[in-house]
């Protein structure tokens, strides 16, 4: 259970790290092309495309700036997938601060990498904070 833990650990670092750096490829290595996303709002269901169409969007504006993640709570282990539950928080360069409740299910691809291949978004709150100058640079 131990690597498991330290997969979805290192997984959500990665995705951390890739936001922070805005780098796009860095961020869709870490995603299926077969992901499927539910539970997003005026969408039934996120694929690969808009998934990579979202962050392209956000990373060129420099929108999103921080990704974090609290607790996890593992679900299910498998030697080729694992789902857990996570309080994600993303924070943009308005001040919106959005803390989504989801789950996200793991497979290990064909060429041994981890990537998202499925996520269900149960809720989420919006804050809005005034961010200092030059905070999010």
């Amino acid at each position: 259970m131990q690597d498991e833990t330290n997969t979805i650990h290192q997984w959500l670092d990665d995705m951390k790290c890739s936001v922070q750096a805005q780098d796009l490829e860095r961020h869709m290595a870490l995603v299926s092309k077969r992901v499927q996303v539910y539970g997003m709002p005026r969408k039934d269901i996120v694929d690969y495309q808009q998934w990579q169409q979202r962050r392209h969007n956000e990373f060129q504006t420099q929108r999103l700036i921080s990704l974090q993640h609290g607790p996890v709570r593992v679900k299910t282990l498998g030697l080729v997938r694992i789902a857990f539950n996570v309080d994600q928080t993303l924070i943009t360069k308005e001040g919106f601060v959005y803390i989504i409740n989801k789950d996200i299910m793991l497979e290990k691809e064909a060429d041994g990498v981890w990537r998202v291949i499925e996520e269900t978004i149960h809720h989420w709150n919006q804050k809005q904070y005034q961010i200092a100058a030059g905070e999010h640079e």
